[in-house]
């Protein structure tokens, strides 16, 4: 039997072998048919080995059995496909992040799920250009966080320091504002969506309009808006809403950004150094 496979190994690598020396799918066809071989050959030995048992249903359970315990992750991963699907946990074109991997699902197999990868060294939840694979066995005891799935839209945040001088109420306004120009094409849609999520859910209701937190800190006054945001459009939000801000103050004279600074406090040297001098022991 040992002999025959070899034999046919040797024979098919002749036939899979690529012409056109790509060496992955060569590779990938000389795999393939020596799984294929092996599986064949198990499946025949097992199947001659049940001959020479009495209870040959005993023997089988005991093989499946063993098969159990060998295949368990890749009948974990079919049974996580059932419970993605089952459970509505995600579908192609969503948005997740399970263990710390972030991106936009473009295949749920029946042993693998793949995503397009987002962030990494890439700011702003854009893609890094990499395919990232994970079992769905991984689902059971993780974590599944969906960016899209009933609710189509996240928060953001962006910070605005400004100086202790500046009008605050005005600069309130103006951020508040701009935040309000940027969502206002999909407010109304996202609540209607809360509201769809609501009949599934018990979910409470929330504002969905932008809002401002303001905090004191040792250099500035830093304003915070919360807005409602498309998760794939955090960056292009962000870089509106600073632009707009950006240049509504350099137009206005009572706002103005601010930046670290730090106050030095001098003294005279003079007594101390006396002092010190003084001090200092005579060498012989």
């Amino acid at each position: 039997m040992v002999v025959l496979g070899w034999i046919i190994i040797a024979t098919g690598q002749k036939f899979t072998a690529s012409k056109g020396g790509n060496f992955k799918e060569e590779y990938r066809r000389r795999r393939l048919l020596n799984t294929v071989v092996l599986v064949v050959g198990v499946a025949i030995i097992v199947a001659l080995w049940s001959k020479l048992f009495q209870h040959t249903s005993t023997f089988l359970g005991l093989i499946g059995a063993g098969l159990a315990v060998a295949l368990r992750e890749p009948l974990l991963s079919i049974a996580g496909r059932i419970a993605i699907f089952g459970g509505h946990m995600y579908t192609v074109g969503d948005r997740i992040e399970i263990n710390k991997m972030s991106g936009d699902v473009i295949d749920v197999g029946f042993l693998y799920t793949r995503m397009m990868e987002i962030g990494n060294w890439i700011g702003g939840d854009q893609y890094s250009g990499r395919i990232i694979q994970f079992a769905n066995a991984q689902i059971f005891g993780a974590a599944v966080f969906n960016y899209t799935r009933n609710f189509a839209y996240i928060w953001d945040e962006i910070k605005l320091p400004i100086t202790y001088g500046s009008d605050v109420q005005e600069a309130t306004e103006l951020l508040k504002s701009v935040g309000a120009k940027y969502s206002r094409e999909f407010v109304e849609g996202a609540r209607a969506e809360v509201e769809k999520m609501q009949r599934i859910f018990m979910v409470q209701s929330f504002e969905l309009k932008p809002m401002i937190f303001m905090k004191i800190t040792d250099n500035w006054v830093e304003l915070t808006l919360r807005y409602l945001v498309d998760p794939r459009k955090r960056r292009a939000a962000s870089t509106f809403i600073f632009t707009e801000v950006f240049r509504q103050i350099r137009q206005r004279d009572d706002i103005e950004i601010a930046s670290t600074s730090m106050s030095l406090t001098l003294q005279n040297p003079g007594s101390e150094e006396a002092n010190r001098s003084a001090e200092v022991p005579k060498v012989a």
